[in-house]
């Protein structure tokens, strides 16, 4: 009798093991369940959050999800707005970027509470306590990193010659943006060890047009600053660092360099231009960070293991690396490491890029 009942109970639990294995959907399986997502951004779509979107959309395809794009021109009622109609809308998941530390838990734990898969991007989200909230993945470029790369590259090797402290126009805007807040926490380690000074900082004065606002700010104070008096502009983002360089090429004043943070193929033709004002910037490849956040929200939606935080690394571009035909998607064949992305990748999730080709 005794051997009977441990019989039926290792039945029992074979059966218990199978039950199991079969509550775990196939890769074909997940692909026929069409799942939608939702990317959410509080900024424009610029060149580069452009790239951050295609490459979203374009990961999507290899899992069967579908990708839609709202953008809230920095308004921060209208971005919680959006978010909020896109839980009603039944979106399983959502990519939300650049929210801000005020508003940023509150919304997204609403949003995970009706058991939506979420990933941020520059997104701070901490209670009054600290604590952040389970199940979600946070990510971020490595921004002290980037700023780290950049002024080391200012102070020691395109002005390693000249007196210290290097007299700098920063263009910024802040406190409040994560990404460059975190950027600023580098830049006042540089100013605290008098390696740098600040002669002013510049922001736009139209967010919603960052690199036109910029310009005119840019134009507007040159003439305070005559040859000689300024070393350099660092610029914590690429859309101010183009508006810098239009306002430079019109006032004449090739003696100022710039040099930045982030790059899209508009940088990369201004890099290139016989009048080497723009030196090099720093930057993670932009696609990637729409390609990992879609990747990290098909695990979630397959039940896999993910990080409760994810950092994409940067690289350092030089204007005379930039050959004629360089451009953001193969960059990775001049600059070493850049645009590699192998990461968050589940066995089923590569069988599926497989049957579709992705490279």
């Amino acid at each position: 009798m005794k051997k009977s009942l441990l019989t039926f109970a290792a039945m029992l639990a074979v059966f218990a093991l199978c039950a199991n294995a079969d509550t775990k959907m196939t890769a074909q399986q997940f692909k026929s369940k069409g799942y939608r997502v939702a990317y959410v951004l509080n900024g424009t779509s610029t060149d580069i959050f452009k790239m951050a979107f295609d490459g979203a959309i374009r990961e999507g395809t290899y899992y069967g999800i579908k990708v839609d794009v709202f953008t809230s021109d920095g308004d921060d009622v209208r971005f919680q707005d959006i978010i909020h109609q896109c839980a009603q809308q039944g979106y399983q998941g959502m990519i939300i970027s650049h929210g801000k530390p005020q508003y940023a838990y509150d919304l997204i734990k609403t949003i995970v509470a009706r058991g939506i898969k979420v990933v941020t991007f520059d997104t701070v989200i901490q209670d009054s306590e600290g604590k952040g909230i389970p199940g979600i993945t946070t990510m971020f470029q490595s921004d002290q990193e980037m700023a780290r790369l950049a002024l080391d590259y200012i102070c020691d090797v395109l002005l390693k010659d000249a007196p210290k402290p290097i007299r700098v126009l920063k263009l910024w805007r802040g406190p409040g943006i994560p990404p460059f807040d975190r950027r600023q926490e580098t830049y006042k380690k540089y100013e605290d060890a008098k390696k740098i000074k600040t002669l002013e900082v510049l922001g736009p004065t139209n967010p919603a047009d960052s690199e036109g606002s910029i310009a005119s700010v840019v134009a507007s104070i040159l003439p305070k600053y005559p040859k000689g008096t300024v070393d350099v502009i660092w610029s914590a983002y690429d859309a101010y660092a183009r508006g810098a360089y239009k306002a430079l090429i019109e006032a004449n004043r090739s003696d100022i360099p710039l040099v930045s943070i982030d790059i899209s193929n508009q940088d990369i033709n201004y890099m290139r231009a016989p009048d080497k004002i723009w030196k090099a910037c720093v930057a993670t490849h932009f696609s990637n960070i729409g390609i990992s956040a879609v990747r990290l929200v098909a695990q979630k939606l397959m039940d896999d293991p993910t990080p409760a935080e994810y950092i994409l690394q940067p690289s350092v571009i030089f204007a005379d690396q930039l050959t004629p035909e360089a451009n953001v998607t193969n960059l990775g064949t001049i600059i070493k490491g850049y645009g590699v992305n192998n990461d968050n990748i589940s066995p089923w999730m590569a069988d599926l890029r497989k049957a579709a080709g992705a490279k």
